[in-house]
Parts: C-alpha cells; sequence; structure tokens
C-alpha cells in the first residue's frame, strides 16, 4: 500500500515515469499499470512462481 509499506519517494524510484497506481511488476520485469497488463498477457504467460 502506497505510504504504508513504501513512501512515495520509494514508489518513483522504481517507477520514475508512472502516471497510474498500482504499477505492475511479475518475475522482476516491470509491467506498468492494468493496460500494460493486459498487453502483457495477451503475449505473454507467466511462469510457475507467479
Amino acid at each position: 500500500m502506497l505510504d504504508e509499506d513504501y513512501s512515495r519517494d520509494q514508489f518513483f524510484e522504481i517507477f520514475p515515469t508512472a502516471k497510474t497506481f498500482p504499477q505492475i511488476i511479475i518475475n522482476g520485469e516491470k509491467i506498468g499499470g492494468y493496460h500494460e497488463l493486459e498487453r502483457w498477457m495477451a503475449f505473454n504467460k507467466p511462469d510457475d512462481d507467479f
């Protein structure tokens, strides 16, 4: 949770160009927001550790 688990500054260190929250990371890969996740899921399959 933003401002509970990490600060806004920490968030923007990881996602400096983020325009939305939450931002999604899968297997260490920065995916982005919801719309980017939809595109990612159309062409990728997370591994069993997802």
